[in-house]
């Protein structure tokens, strides 16, 4: 098939996944996976929260049900998309997270939709594993590694990538999957904006060596509102192992974000 039938194939599946509906849940997660990941490191997630939320898992194309289309990374699509599910749910208070990669897309999807005057801004942001990008880290280019680097350093990271290096056939659909997401990450520019008017908690691994407390620490300047930081134990992947930690604190946090607070008065 030619790069440009590629590029003009249409969707197969949405690009939102309930693990576990909860139409009645009060408030609503929009999580965004880790650069070559997918909807399905969510599933564990409503077991992790209480009731009171819905857990929605951002699926990017190029994987599970969406493993026809071209792996791509389109914050405004995702936006959209968002959007739109928002709109149908009734406007209930909506939170973003996102690990890693996730962290920028979800913070980038979050400055589009507060600029839509037509729907309520995020009511929380949470990124995690992930410093501030302008923090000043230069990002390694990584995405034209040759296959034993690129490889090797998934096997560093740890977590669920490495675990599908063991396994050839999932290797050769994760690469050109983790290429693409690691191209956007490269391609990325920040650029300062208008600050978001929602709380902002920032999360990491406490052995992430590529998160330093500084640039966790610098999500602050996003936010006209509380911006909270925690570290727990583990490195990158800290949330296989913090799981139950992480979704008490998040779930403490959205409960206390003003939006929040004021639609269950």
């Amino acid at each position: 098939m030619s790069d440009r039938a590629a590029t003009e194939r249409r969707p197969s599946g949405p690009a939102l996944v309930r693990p576990l509906p909860r139409p009645e849940a009060p408030s609503v997660l929009y999580c965004f996976p880790h650069a070559g990941g997918a909807a399905s490191a969510y599933r564990e997630w409503p077991g992790a929260l209480p009731e009171r939320v819905e857990v929605v898992a951002v699926q990017l194309p190029g994987r599970e049900h969406r493993i026809d289309e071209s792996p791509c990374v389109d914050p405004a699509a995702l936006a959209a998309a968002v959007r739109a599910d928002v709109a149908r749910s009734g406007v209930r208070p909506y939170a973003l997270f996102g690990h890693s990669m996730g962290a920028l897309l979800a913070f980038e999807v979050a400055r589009l939709l507060s600029a839509d005057g037509g729907l309520p801004a995020p009511a929380l942001l949470a990124v995690s594993g992930l410093e501030h990008p302008g923090a000043g880290r230069i990002r390694p280019a990584l995405s034209r590694l040759p296959e034993p680097e690129l490889v090797a350093w998934v096997a560093g990271l740890g977590g669920s990538p490495a675990q599908a290096l063991v396994h050839p056939e999932l290797l050769e659909i994760l690469l050109p999957v983790l290429r693409a997401d690691l191209g956007w990450l490269e391609d990325h520019a920040y650029r300062p904006g208008p600050r978001l008017t929602c709380p902002v908690s920032a999360f990491a691994g406490r052995r992430d060596d590529r998160v330093a407390l500084p640039g966790l620490q610098a999500w602050a300047r996003e936010t006209t509102e509380a911006a909270t930081v925690r570290r727990y134990p583990g490195g990158h992947f800290y949330l296989a192992e913090q799981l139950a930690a992480l979704g008490r604190d998040l779930a403490s946090d959205l409960a206390d974000a003003p939006t929040v607070r004021e639609a269950v008065r």
